[in-house]
């Protein structure tokens, strides 16, 4: 399973998302909002046991 992360420049994290056009519209979303920081979508695998 894939889970996408938006995380600012210094890769602190601001939210999860499985579907990555919504990661990619979050991260749009908050760096229109927040001049000072630039977001970024990182993919995360992960397994489920």
């Amino acid at each position: 399973m894939t889970i996408y992360q938006v995380l600012n420049e210094e890769n602190q994290t601001y939210g999860e998302f499985f579907d990555l056009q919504e990661a990619m519209y979050s991260a749009q979303d908050f760096t229109v909002w927040d001049e000072e920081h630039y977001y970024h979508v990182e993919e995360l695998d992960y397994e489920v046991v």
